[in-house]
């Protein structure tokens, strides 16, 4: 869905590069058995992450099997899945579906509306079994539309929307963790949402459409230490929980990963992290 919280491929070995392949594989896998191959349309590494962090916390059983692709049937893939992986394949649809709606609203993309249609179905099975969620989601984005369609909010407010969105997905369940792992994904959530707004920021200014920076007075170039600070709050939480289990993948997004798009596109350079 967002296209940020991705690996650094150059940081990973091959044991690790083939860990987080498998486990996108199984989120593949996972979207065609239980929706039907139109909603793998909406696979993403973005959650492969949450699959990665949740199963580290939580170190569920895990299932691996070999499997023949339909986009890529030449060869067999093999796919790793557990609990994680079939909500994550639930959060795919859920935000999917309502990008789509939003695009519809905001493009009239009859595309985008068609291919809502076809999860409809989906999406209502998926809001009776995550009424928290879906909630939190549908309020967010609705908020959001408010805001980006006034121009008058402050920034922030925009920021924290996304916040609260993703807070609600990375809980799975209240229990224990709950409070660390909402913390966790609201900071995150601001992250994506100011690193969205940076690579969307010429595109946004071309449109009119709504962007955060503008009211910050900065350029996407002058972003570095805003995003670092919101990256920050995230790892800072990270940091704090018990994970072990892809201890190292996990730490090469987050503290890698999530900058490749920035430093390629906005300052044309690569910055190494391991």
């Amino acid at each position: 869905m967002f296209g940020y919280i991705i690996c650094n491929r150059k940081g990973l070995s091959q044991e690790e590069l083939d860990r987080y392949q498998k486990v996108y594989c199984g989120l593949c896998k996972s979207l065609g058995d239980r929706f039907g191959q139109m909603e793998r349309m909406s696979l993403n590494y973005d959650m492969t992450f949450l699959i990665l962090f949740l199963s580290s916390l939580y170190e569920p059983e895990e299932t691996e099997q070999c499997f023949r692709c339909a986009v890529h049937p030449a060869r067999k893939k093999t796919a790793v899945e557990n609990m994680f992986t079939e909500y994550a394949a639930d959060m795919t649809v859920l935000l999917s579906y309502h990008k789509c709606l939003d695009d519809w609203e905001d493009e009239r993309s009859h595309l985008k509306y068609r291919y809502a249609k076809i999860m409809e179905k989906s999406f209502r099975k998926i809001v009776q079994q995550y009424p928290r969620q879906s909630r939190a989601v549908a309020d967010s984005i609705k908020e959001l539309g408010v805001i980006e369609k006034c121009h008058t909010s402050m920034p922030d407010d925009a920021v924290n929307c996304s916040g609260k969105m993703l807070a609600e997905l990375f809980v799975y369940k209240e229990d224990f963790w709950s409070n660390s792992l909402r913390t966790f994904g609201y900071e995150l959530g601001r992250f994506i949402y100011l690193m969205d707004a940076v690579m969307d920021y010429k595109k946004d200014l071309k449109k009119k459409n709504y962007n955060p920076l503008v009211g910050m007075q900065k350029k996407p170039e002058e972003m570095e230490a805003t995003l670092t600070m919101a990256i920050g709050n995230a790892t800072h939480q990270f940091e704090k929980l018990p994970l072990v289990q892809d201890e190292h993948l996990l730490k090469n997004i987050l503290y890698g990963g999530v900058w490749q798009q920035y430093y390629a596109r906005i300052l044309g350079k690569e910055k190494s992290h391991d």
